[in-house]
Parts: C-alpha cells; sequence; structure tokens
C-alpha cells in the first residue's frame, strides 16, 4: 500500500513539473558560472579570478561559521531560560542555506550566500522553508530541551 502512494506521488503533475524545474537550475547554475567565470577571467586574468572566488567563499564560510555559532549560543540560552526560541531556529536555517551557497565555488552561488546575511532575506527565505517543511518547531524546541536536561 504504501508503495502505491509513493508511485502516485511519483507520478502526480505537480511534482514531475517542479522535479523538472529543480533539474533544470541544477544544470543551469554551473554553466552560469563558467561562463562568469570564463569572462572575468578574460577581463582581470584567470588567475586574479580564480583567488578572488576561493578568497569569496573562505570569507563568506567563515562569516557563517561566525553568525552559526552566535545563533547556537542564542538558541541554547533562550532554551534554558524556557522560551521557544523561533528567531533562531530561523536564522539558523538561513546561515545553513548560506553555507550551502558559499561552498559551492562561483561568484553567482557566493553572491546569493551573502545575500542570506541581510536579516530581511534570511528571515524570509527562513520562514519560507520552515513553512514547507511543515517542522512543528515547539516539538524541536522539546527536543532541545530533553538534551540540555
Amino acid at each position: 500500500m504504501q508503495s502505491a502512494k509513493v508511485m502516485m506521488r511519483l507520478l502526480d503533475r505537480n511534482f514531475i513539473t517542479k522535479l523538472l524545474i529543480l533539474g533544470l537550475l541544477y544544470s543551469m547554475v554551473p554553466l552560469a558560472e563558467i561562463f562568469l567565470l570564463i569572462y572575468l577571467g578574460n577581463l582581470i586574468g584567470y588567475y586574479f579570478t580564480l583567488a578572488l572566488a576561493a578568497f569569496a567563499g573562505l570569507l563568506g564560510m567563515l562569516a557563517a561559521l561566525r553568525e552559526l555559532r552566535k545563533n547556537l549560543q542564542s538558541l541554547r540560552k533562550k532554551t534554558r531560560r524556557g522560551q521557544l526560541p523561533t528567531q533562531e531556529f530561523i536564522n539558523i536555517t538561513g546561515v545553513l542555506a548560506a553555507s550551502i551557497l558559499l561552498l559551492t565555488p562561483g561568484f553567482i552561488t557566493d553572491t546569493l550566500g551573502f545575500l542570506l546575511f541581510v536579516p530581511k532575506v534570511r528571515n524570509a527565505l527562513g520562514r519560507w522553508v520552515l513553512s514547507k517543511t511543515r517542522t512543528d518547531l515547539k516539538e524541536l524546541y522539546e527536543y532541545l530541551k530533553l538534551e540540555e536536561g
């Protein structure tokens, strides 16, 4: 019975459309990154372009680690005080998404990753991800309280 539900889900038109769009994006972003790297390489030099891309990724990851550490400390403090750390969950979601983008080599993904350090952008993405995953923050909070105790 469970496999029939999975098969029906895979044959759903909306699911197939979303999967095709995701596949298209998955193939278009690396192509855009390659074209941008070649263009910038011709413009300012290949070695400098590669060094700039590596530096931007490294700088972004250091910033992401700092933000993650800060938000985790705040999450622990609120959990110990018995408060629901909703904003911290949202911030951590945004910072993790930024980290994934910053780990991906290229200027487009680095720019998107750095955009997630803007609080309004990070909050919007965090809320959207939490709404799509239907994560129950109260359940996650209770789990964290059990881990602390």
